[in-house]
């Protein structure tokens, strides 16, 4: 089997429009990019493990330490900083696991009813623990979206921790949930340095990584190519609003479903 790019040019030409079309094998390259998903998807499995381990352990250690009558401080806040690290590290590999899931086609859905502000309260506890951000919520506490909990938890926490890593100037990170024409529209808004247009095209695709945030954050450049594969595995749509210098707004939408309408109605 040979795998083609074909790249089909139209020029016109005196009123008429003449053809070129280019064929061009890139066997080779779908091998290695195979290779390479391959590589990536048991690597990551092989880490879950481990990692799964370190995160308990640490966990209880870090249980034990509070229980003491006088922690030093020094080893409370290594210990909080290995699980912090550690739980960053699980996210990572989580991210590369879903992104070889994506690629295959092998991302499935486990679609059921909840309350999306409940989740998104859940989801978010962290941020109002430290202290540091507010969480603004805006819509019908009692909405319900038919969808995969965990996925959409995911993608919630990736666009929360977006605003928290590259607005840390904006306090104030308001989630938005409103109901559309068939569909539910949820939006999470920073008042930070914005985005400028030329990185907002690009900002969904894989690996990518704007220019100023390069030096200042780290990370794969997947949250947001993962985030919007999943709202488009939902049926969905993503995006981007903002201004540059006056903050940014992501959104996404969960279309309704047959079944959900009927399921309501019937409790209703």
């Amino acid at each position: 089997m040979i795998w083609c790019q074909v790249t089909s040019i139209l020029i016109p030409e005196k009123g008429d429009a003449l053809g070129y079309t280019i064929l061009e094998d890139v066997t080779e390259q779908h091998n290695l990019r195979e290779q390479r998903e391959q590589f990536i998807s048991i690597a990551s499995h092989e880490l879950k493990t481990p990692i799964t381990s370190l995160k308990i352990t640490t966990q209880l250690i870090n249980r034990m330490i509070r229980n003491l009558p006088e922690p030093p401080n020094e080893m409370v806040k290594l210990s909080a900083n290995v699980e912090r690290h550690i739980t960053k590290l699980a996210y990572l590999v989580e991210d590369l696991l879903n992104t070889t899931k994506i690629e295959r086609g092998q991302l499935a859905l486990n679609k059921t009813i909840f309350n999306i502000f409940e989740m998104i309260d859940g989801c978010c506890s962290h941020v109002n623990l430290t202290g540091n951000f507010n969480i603004v919520y805006i819509g019908d506490h009692m909405q319900k979206v038919v969808a995969d909990q965990h996925k959409i938890d995911q993608v919630m926490v990736n666009l929360v921790n977006n605003a928290i890593k590259y607005a840390p100037e904006s306090k104030d990170i308001v989630i938005k949930v409103e109901r559309l024409h068939g569909s539910t529209k949820v939006s999470v808004t920073d008042r930070g340095k914005g985005i400028d247009s030329e990185s907002q095209v690009h900002l969904f695709d894989r690996f990518y990584r704007a220019d100023s945030v390069k030096s200042t954050s780290s990370g794969l450049g997947l949250g947001l190519y993962i985030s919007s594969e999943i709202v488009k595995r939902h049926g969905g749509e993503m995006g981007v609003e903002s201004t540059f210098g006056e903050g940014a707004t992501f959104w996404f939408t969960l279309p309704d479903d047959e079944n959900f309408s009927i399921q309501m109605d019937n409790n209703n």
